[in-house]
Order: structure tokens, then C-alpha cells, then sequence
């Protein structure tokens, strides 16, 4: 199962790396798609963006990718750069993959290919962040501990028993 956690995590977090590097050199397009679905966007309640402040989020978009998406590639706190990266992956999908937006029977195929594609790595994602590699969780841990603790105590409880001498009266 290690092989499989050492090839599926790079690949995991590959296009995430990618797209961040991408973000952070070349804002303006990945601004542009924002700015597509902005109206749609702030018809559901999200505050309007001006260009320069898209601009900004998809850069920090971009290196909060790069990091997570590194870290999960390394090994490097997985579970967390797992979470990280499905929390990321939602609004990455919506604004990417524009379903609603689109014009056309072929567009709009190929906006839900790729809204599927990514629900996919969000599931993935979602996975790796709940990955222990055959480690309990800390929930298992305490309550494993407390009863052999338990145990123990009844143990030496009964130890003394049989082998103290009874109190003289």
C-alpha cells in the first residue's frame, strides 16, 4: 500500500501544482475566467471583485495550490495538504467548469466532462485527507489507552486481593 500512497499522491496533487505555478506566473487569465462567472456568482450572495482584486486571489489561489499540492506530492503533512487542496478544488471547479454558463450542446458537454472530472479529484482528495495508513485515529487511541488502563487497575486491584494479608481485626 506505500507503493500505491507514493505514485497516487504526486499524481494527486500534479495538476494543482501545475495550475498554481500557472496562476502565479499568468493571473490575468485564470482573473478572466473568474470574471466570467463573477455575475452568476454575486446573483448567489458573493460580494462583487474588482479585476485587481481577482487578480490577487487567483495569485494566492495559486501559491496556497503550489504548497498544499507540493506537500501532498512530498509527504509533507498529507492529510492537512489533502484537505487543503479538496476545500480548494470546489470554487476551482465552479469557476473552471462553468456548466450553467455555457452556450451550446458541445460546451456545455465539455463543461460537465470536466465538472465530473473534477468532483472526481475532489473525491480523491477527500480520501487522501482521511488517509491514516493503517494508523488509528486519535479517538481509538484514547479510548484503546483508557481501558487498558482500566484493565490494569482491575488487574493489580485483584493481585492485591489474593496475595495482601487480611486486615486483623
Amino acid at each position: 500500500m506505500d507503493l500505491l500512497r507514493t505514485v497516487a499522491r504526486p499524481a494527486l496533487a500534479a495538476p494543482f501544482v501545475v495550475d498554481g505555478i500557472d496562476a502565479l506566473a499568468r493571473p490575468k487569465r485564470h482573473a478572466e475566467k473568474f470574471e466570467k462567472v463573477q455575475p452568476v456568482l454575486e446573483k448567489a450572495g458573493l460580494p462583487p471583485v474588482l479585476h485587481s482584486d481577482a487578480e490577487l486571489l487567483t495569485r494566492f489561489s495559486g501559491a496556497v495550490s503550489v504548497l498544499a499540492g507540493l506537500g501532498l506530492a512530498t509527504g509533507r503533512a498529507p492529510r492537512t495538504c489533502a484537505a487543503v487542496l479538496a476545500a480548494l478544488n470546489v470554487p476551482l471547479t465552479l469557476v473552471n467548469n462553468p456548466v450553467w454558463a455555457v452556450k451550446g450542446q458541445d460546451a456545455r458537454k465539455q463543461a460537465l466532462s470536466g465538472l465530473m472530472r473534477s468532483a472526481a479529484i475532489g473525491a480523491g482528495l477527500a480520501l487522501s485527507a482521511v488517509d491514516r495508513e493503517g494508523r488509528p485515529s486519535l479517538a481509538w487511541q484514547r479510548e484503546n489507552r483508557r481501558r487498558v488502563e482500566t484493565a490494569i487497575a482491575a488487574a493489580e486491584a485483584q493481585v492485591r486481593a489474593q496475595y495482601e494479608p487480611a486486615p486483623s481485626a
